[in-house]
């Protein structure tokens, strides 16, 4: 009887330890990845790193190997190793060490590694606590683990504290932490934001996402037919957009000053959008806040400036951002952004307040169908949209484009942000 007691507990100790193992899901090279490019380390000889992206929720965790650097960001580990790494070791204090072998780490290559937690059952005293999301489809994490895939979900659990995460394509990562209390039904609230939105200091930038899409780009009209040239506007052609995210207001002068550390604007007001800016200014001021946001925005093409502008296709083009009337477009002075009413994607300034630069050379239209255009790869002038207080009133239709020179900076011409889904 002795003996068979010895072995169940073996046994049932050898079932516990397996419900406490981690498990590699997913690692491979990933080349359409370029973080380990644009977010190089080096080890102590001057030879790139290699990148593997860690799906794994757990802050505490530790790793092992010829690890340069590590760090918990967005929800994931980066683990920064040398070339020719072939091994890693996952420690935490809740799950035995996980060592996993693979071929050798390459030079600034990306890889991504998934790891499987298991799930523990849990028969104890229980509450719980019901998560609401502004979104109905996002994912649920709890404690790491997928929960559910639609909200709102409720979550019945152990007593006390339990790490939350909410994902969703196109929107940032929220990270919480939710309080269970015995034979209590709460509930916790989630936000979340659409990709890119961030925070430095106080000084907030919000975007918003814009669906994929087609719409008809240009106008209709005649030149003849209106008081403004419409020529570079025509012909009217369908444009195929791919989802993205744009700036909700022009770039503050407040955000231009925390990053670059100067003000170009000519009035002076935190709140106002900067302008008197080159277009390769707004390139230098993208890649700083890259660099301390670790994201990717770029200047808006011209298709997606006007998709935003036009409500994805909803608004007239010879018309401002929002409709006729004034209520949406600044026409006499230079404000603070967002006093306007927004279109009807939330998206404030469109039409007036300051020009925006956008990416492309400018370049006559093509009536050919057109797939995320990007303009051509070369030219002399970019475009600029929007118009500007005080401006020609068809300088705000969506459908009007401008250009200027990108070495030149004017009173009139700021910029806004986008990013890709």
């Amino acid at each position: 009887m002795r003996k068979i007691l010895v072995v169940l507990l073996c046994v049932y100790s050898c079932i516990q330890v397996k419900a406490q193992e981690l498990r590699v899901i997913e690692f491979q090279a990933d080349k359409t990845m370029t973080d380990a490019v644009k977010y190089p380390k080096e080890d102590a000889n001057g030879v790139r790193c290699g990148l593997i992206r860690v799906g794994l929720v757990i802050p505490d965790a530790q790793f092992e190997g010829d690890i340069i650097s590590q760090e918990f960001k967005d929800g994931e580990w980066w683990i920064y190793m040398m070339k020719g790494s072939n091994w890693i070791t996952v420690k935490t204090k809740r799950y035995l060490p996980l060592r996993y072998e693979f071929d050798p780490i390459q030079s600034n290559i990306t890889y991504i590694m998934s790891i499987e937690r298991p799930l523990v059952a849990y028969d104890g005293p229980t509450g719980t606590v019901r998560i609401d999301c502004n979104l109905k489809d996002a994912d649920v994490y709890i404690d790491g683990e997928k929960m559910s895939s639609v909200t709102p979900y409720d979550y019945t659990g152990s007593e006390g504290q339990h790490e939350v995460e909410i994902r969703a394509s196109g929107y940032n990562r929220e990270r919480t932490t939710i309080t269970v209390q015995l034979n209590k039904r709460l509930t916790h609230e989630v936000t979340l934001k659409p990709k890119g939105t961030f925070q430095i200091d106080g000084i907030s930038y919000e975007m918003v996402k814009v669906p994929a899409g087609t719409f008809l780009m240009g106008s209709a009209s005649k030149p003849e037919d209106k008081n403004y040239p419409l020529n570079y506007a025509q012909p009217q052609h369908e444009v195929v957009v791919r989802s993205y995210s744009i700036g909700k207001t022009e770039v503050t002068q407040a955000l231009w000053v925390k990053v670059m550390g100067s003000n170009p604007s000519l009035n002076i007001d935190d709140n106002m959008p900067v302008s008197n800016v080159t277009y390769d200014d707004c390139l230098e001021f993208i890649r700083r806040l890259n660099e301390h946001t670790g994201q990717n925005f770029r200047l808006p093409t011209e298709a997606e400036w006007e998709f935003a502008a036009s409500s994805r296709g909803k608004q007239k083009p010879d018309e401002c951002s929002g409709g006729p009337t004034s209520k949406v477009a600044q026409t006499n002075i230079i404000s603070p952004v967002g006093k306007k009413e927004p279109n009807a994607l939330g998206i404030y300034d469109m039409s007036g307040n300051v020009a925006e630069w956008c990416q492309d050379w400018i370049s006559g239209y093509e009536s050919n169908k057109a797939y995320n255009p990007q303009g051509p790869d070369k030219g002399t002038q970019r475009v600029v949209r929007g118009g500007y207080a005080n401006g020609p009133e068809w300088r705000m239709f969506v459908s009007s484009r401008s250009h200027q020179n990108p070495n030149e900076p004017s009173i009139h011409t700021g910029l806004r942000l986008a990013m890709d889904d």
